[in-house]
């Protein structure tokens, strides 16, 4: 059950940046603080399904939208 909840949280959160990214300028999908957010993703994923892996930062769904919602805003 727990592999399923967090398995919704990072689809939601792909289907979320999915969004998002699709608002933005075609130019400015190329900037790096834009490409960090799609990495964020993957490390919500090697948090949730390798945490012998470690992440470099912590990372959670909720910092991943706020980090989108600072580029936007």
């Amino acid at each position: 059950h727990r592999d399923r909840a967090q398995m919704l949280k990072v689809e939601n959160v792909q289907q979320a940046w999915q969004q998002w990214i699709n608002k933005l300028p075609p130019a400015r999908r190329e900037d790096e603080d834009v490409k960090e957010i799609r990495w964020m993703i993957e490390e919500l994923r090697v948090s949730y399904f390798a945490q012998q892996l470690g992440t470099p930062y912590p990372i959670s769904d909720k910092r991943i939208l706020q980090a989108m919602e600072q580029i936007i805003g």
